[in-house]
């Protein structure tokens, strides 16, 4: 890998794309189109146009300005045309009528005031609205003509056949010409009577609701005519209202005032609008007086529609300004992928600089490699920061470079290049700051070059020179976990009691539990070097020398260790005795052939009784001496795994052979020997030669070490997967050894005995067994003594593939 990336780093093509002047190029070029991209997507984010639809009729603007008239014209109707009298006086008190007027100037409907009263002005809609009551009708209407037509019933006939995608709202029913848009809005405000109780209503969202209004015996009235809010007007006197406790806007009505000395004395208080301190306050809707009566809305008529010529040249205006906004979403995807394309280049080939015979990385020279990395990221935020905001701002930047030139096509270019710069600039500290901050990742210093960090560790350093680390770091980790947990909870507590270091101790708080997740993820590492120790693995985990399990994990490492060492040290000791005892038993075997040759020689001699009867006793020395060395040797061989050969056998086969063969011995000793055999067959896989021995000793060391006139029990069952062996006699001695002292090489049962085995039987008999793959067991209760043979019976189905696969 090294070798292709030497290739990849010195080939032409990449020394050229990684050139100083190379990236110098492209980051030029990707701030100017970085500049044109966030222009083109500020216009693209302001352009009036509806992107939903291609017809001005069908445009979320079309649907403002109709709910606005239809709102504008119901409200004209309910707050003024109905208190108005024949000379057009208004009726009700100039409270009324200023908020009316004020309701105008907020929302910017253009009205004219004339002797005839008000008259509202509109450039878009032809408009008709009028109020029938007690057979008389006020009205008011932008369109010619409007007298010559003798009813109400005849002007709106007329209405409808001069004017296309109307709106008419009469009887409170409303009609229209439009086709609906088949998607349903709800629209939903309080009824007079009930408070608590909605009225809803479903119409087309290119249509409008009804509506409707009330009044209640405080002065104040509610108007819900396709407005999400109910528009208030007020017939009375704040100030007035205010003395009294009443504060209408919020719907509210204090009692029992409180004086200053009261407030200084801690009495809960409410304060109005107006400064005044109030003890007690209530809902104006929940008093017993309280009444709301709803207006009789039946007799308003409200008619409009979209002039013709307006609505001609509005339509020419949202195609224009559509096909604009297209352009500048073209314009954003173009600008968008070039400059995806440099910046996947830059950020690339950033912290490299290609020189004419190598490739290395930042000269640990650079000056901007030095700068701290809060730097970058405050540089980062800040012109992202700006980018935002003048985007947020366009239009009033757009208001400000309108006088500077009086030519509105060089206006607009002196705004596009601006604006452009701008935005180039800001991209410009940003995308900069974005690769030296990616260059410090590669290069692997964003931490090093952090100012935060290096305070963090020069602090660290001093704490950890304190004795408070010290004692600290040698308490149990019981102390250390409880010790965070308090830190925790009584954070918690203070952090949820707390006013202005709220957001510090939030802070200390998370530090605290994220110090408190990684030392529970330590405590998962610390399980697990456990669990190795168990398995005798090693562990290749690591434990950061600041965790608080740091300590335990040494002292478990030590452990290891220890135990580790001390397994070799038992393997390599076993291993010398192993050792030992076959090279002794290899070496004594030549001298001692000799010896039991020159004996065979001395027998075929002419001795008189007493040399015969020593050369008898040396034979039979000689001969037991062979027995011990042939089975030390036996030994030393089963227990390295040489000389044995497992082979497919029957396990009961075998033993009922062991039995036959030791028929006389059973019949000289005189003991009664009883057998229980309850299984068949037992396949296993073992050394023929190494069970027959392991079954020979057992029923020897029966018959040589039983009671007289006692008997012996040898039994044969299977249990689970196994076969098991088990022999049980009376020892003729009293037991005075363990069952691991008795499986220990040249132990005797009878110790008084000074002829006899050597001791070696039953540790021969362990050693067989268990180099055949069973498992051999003593076990002793009082003078009962009791030999157990165990091995895994082979099952037939593998059996039968063993055979097949031998065939």
């Amino acid at each position: 890998m090294a070798t292709k990336s030497r290739k990849f780093e010195q080939a032409e093509w990449f020394k050229i794309f990684s050139a100083k002047k190379m990236r110098i190029i492209a980051f030029v070029l990707a701030c100017v189109i970085a500049g044109g991209f966030c222009l083109s997507l500020v216009l693209y984010a302001n352009s009036h146009a509806d992107s939903s639809s291609k017809s001005y009729l069908k445009s979320e603007s079309y649907k403002l300005a109709s709910n606005e008239m239809y709102e504008e014209l119901c409200v004209t109707a309910s707050a003024y045309l109905r208190y108005v009298d024949e000379d057009r006086n208004y009726t009700q008190s100039r409270h009324l009528l200023n908020d009316y007027l004020n309701y105008l100037d907020y929302n910017r409907y253009k009205y004219k005031k004339t002797e005839d009263g008000i008259r509202l002005v509109d450039s878009q809609f032809d408009y008709y609205v009028g109020i029938t009551q007690n057979g008389e009708t006020r009205y008011l209407s932008n369109i010619k003509d409007i007298e010559n037509y003798d009813s109400e019933t005849d002007k709106i006939k007329a209405f409808k056949s001069s004017h296309k995608n109307y709106i008419l709202r009469r009887d409170n029913e409303i009609m229209s010409d439009r086709t609906s848009s088949g998607q349903i809005v709800d629209y939903y405000y309080n009824t007079a009577e009930y408070l608590d109780v909605v009225t809803e209503e479903f119409y087309a969202d290119n249509l409008v609701p009804v509506g409707g209004s009330y009044y209640d015996n405080y002065g104040r009235y509610f108007y819900n005519y396709c407005n999400y809010d109910p528009i208030v007007f007020y017939n009375v006197d704040s100030s007035y209202n205010a003395r009294k406790g009443l504060d209408l806007r919020n719907g509210m009505k204090y009692s029992d005032r409180v004086d200053d000395e009261d407030i200084d004395n801690g009495v809960y208080y409410f304060v109005d609008d107006y400064g005044n301190a109030w003890e007690n306050c209530e809902n104006l809707y929940d008093l017993p007086d309280y009444k709301a009566t709803d207006n009789d809305d039946s007799g308003i008529t409200v008619f409009f529609a979209p002039k013709a010529e307006k609505l001609t040249a509005m339509e020419k205006e949202y195609t224009e300004a559509l096909n604009d906004m297209y352009r500048a979403k073209l314009l954003v995807f173009v600008l968008g992928v070039i400059e995806f394309m440099l910046v996947c280049y830059l950020l690339l080939i950033c912290a490299y600089n290609a020189e004419p015979e190598s490739v290395e990385r930042w000269k640990q020279g650079n000056f901007l490699k030095k700068v701290p990395t809060e730097v970058y990221l405050i540089l980062m935020v800040l012109a992202i920061t700006f980018a935002f905001v003048f985007g947020a701002c366009w239009n009033y930047y757009v208001s400000i470079t309108k006088n500077i030139f009086d030519n509105a096509l060089a206006n607009s270019v002196f705004r596009n290049i601006l604006a452009v710069a701008l935005f180039a600039l800001a991209y410009f500290a940003c995308f900069g700051s974005l690769m030296e901050f990616v260059g410090k990742i590669k290069t692997r210093s964003i931490f090093k070059e952090s100012l935060i960090c290096r305070l963090c560790k020069f602090l660290w350093r001093k704490y950890k020179e304190t004795s408070l680390y010290h004692y600290f770091h040698g308490l149990p980790l019981g102390i250390k976990l409880t010790w965070k947990f308090i830190l925790i909870f009584v954070g918690i507590f203070v952090v949820m009691s707390s006013g202005l270091t709220m957001l510090i101790l939030l802070a200390v708080e998370i530090v605290l539990c994220i110090s408190m997740l990684r030392d529970f993820s330590q405590l998962s590492k610390l399980s697990k070097q456990i669990d190795s120790l168990g398995e005798e693995k090693p562990y290749e985990g690591k434990i950061r020398k600041t965790s608080p399990v740091y300590a335990e994990s040494e002292k478990l490492n030590s452990v290891q260790d220890k135990v580790r060492e001390s397994v070799e040290q038992q393997i390599q000791s076993e291993r010398l005795k192993i050792e030992l005892v076959t090279n002794v038993s290899h070496d004594l075997k030549t001298p001692l052939t000799s010896i039991i040759s020159y004996i065979d020689l001395l027998k075929k001699m002419d001795l008189d009784d007493e040399a015969s009867s020593y050369v008898k006793i040396l034979d039979k020395k000689a001969q037991k001496l062979k027995g011990i060395v042939s089975d030390v040797f036996s030994i030393a061989k089963a227990t390295s795994g040489v000389d044995v050969n497992l082979t497919k056998l029957d396990f009961v086969m075998l033993l009922n052979q062991c039995i036959a063969d030791a028929e006389d011995k059973i019949a000289d000793s005189g003991k009664i020997v009883k057998i229980n055999i309850n299984a068949d067959s037992a396949m296993v896989m073992g050394d023929g030669d190494k069970l027959y021995r392991v079954f020979q000793n057992i029923v020897d060391n029966a018959l040589n070490y039983s009671m007289d006139g006692t008997r012996i029990f040898l039994d044969v069952y299977k249990k689970a997967d196994r076969i098991v062996f088990a022999e049980k006699n009376i020892s003729a001695t009293p037991i005075n050894f363990t069952e691991e002292e008795i499986l220990e090489r040249f132990v005797r049962g009878d110790k008084s005995r000074t002829d006899g085995g050597s001791g070696l039987g039953l540790s021969i008999s362990k050693s067989f067994t268990e180099a055949c793959g069973g498992i051999f067991n003593i076990e002793i209760d009082g003078d009962m003594f009791k030999a157990i043979v165990e091995m895994p019976i082979i099952q037939e189905d593998t059996v039968e593939k063993t055979d097949d696969k031998t065939e």
